[in-house]
């Protein structure tokens, strides 16, 4: 709920009256029209040529934690997925239109604020629409700390991981790697196929494939050992602790990015 205190504080050094009279003018308005003081004194700001989208939704600053793919509308508006954390919470946020999409292709990680934008309730929870009309601004990296130090976007352990819908920063040790080369689309880095002399991926056809390295590890922490894979370029991992951001397919854990390794002492 929004006060009267809260409102002065937000227009003050944008109108040309007194506190005072604001707060006379406030509740003149708000026994006028049969108001609260606080919807009186939102209707006094709009009328006092202040924009009370920033009073009635103050900004979110936060941390992108992960970038789905683009999709469009029905009548053909793209729009995205995307994950936003910061000390206090978790938000799933969905932006539209292609300055917004384009933007976000590089934010992962970043810090971010979003401002007039459109909180929902759905069945799956509350959800932040970042519409045409919305802010999305990239902000100084020191704004906040570094995304795995950022509780809400930790899972505590490996388990959680699995239960959680999408992305999450977790930790474990690795007890087994396995590494591989496949061949890979360069597009997309989905593994491809050859097919009638060619390689081919089953989403942009055929392409000249990218060789990349498949490490299947086995992780472990309290909750047990869990199979994951990483693609990537990284050492030997056997032995060591490692800090990471991974979602889930199935049963299988899919590591997107290792920000930190760690020698294991016996």
């Amino acid at each position: 709920m929004v006060s009267v205190d809260q409102v002065w504080e937000a227009i003050k050094d944008r109108v040309d009256m007194t506190e005072e009279e604001f707060r006379s003018r406030v509740a003149e308005l708000a026994d006028k029209l049969g108001l609260t003081k606080e919807g009186a004194a939102l209707l006094l700001a709009k009328r006092l040529g202040v924009d009370v989208s920033d009073i009635l939704r103050p900004p979110i600053i936060g941390r992108v934690l992960e970038v789905r793919g683009v999709r469009e509308t029905r009548g053909g508006i793209e729009y995205r997925a995307f994950s936003l954390v910061n000390e206090k919470e978790y938000r799933m946020c969905v932006a539209f239109g292609h300055e917004h999409v384009a933007k976000l292709e590089d934010l992962e990680d970043r810090v971010v604020k979003i401002s007039k934008y459109v909180a929902i309730t759905t069945p799956s929870g509350q959800l932040t629409r970042v519409t045409e009309s919305s802010t999305l601004e990239q902000l100084s990296d020191d704004a906040l700390p570094p995304i795995y130090e950022l509780q809400p976007a930790r899972a505590p352990t490996l388990a959680k991981l699995k239960e959680a819908r999408g992305l999450r920063i977790a930790e474990a040790t690795v007890i087994e790697q396995q590494t591989t080369q496949i061949w890979t689309c360069p597009l997309c880095g989905r593994e491809v196929l050859p097919a009638d002399d060619e390689w081919s991926c089953p989403i942009h056809g055929p392409v000249e494939p990218e060789v990349r390295s498949l490490h299947r590890l086995q992780l472990a922490d309290r909750s047990g050992i869990h199979q994951a894979q990483y693609m990537g370029q990284t050492g030997n991992l056997e032995g060591k602790k490692i800090l990471f951001k991974a979602g889930t397919r199935g049963e299988e854990i899919y590591i997107a990015k290792i920000y930190k390794t760690q020698e294991v002492e016996i």
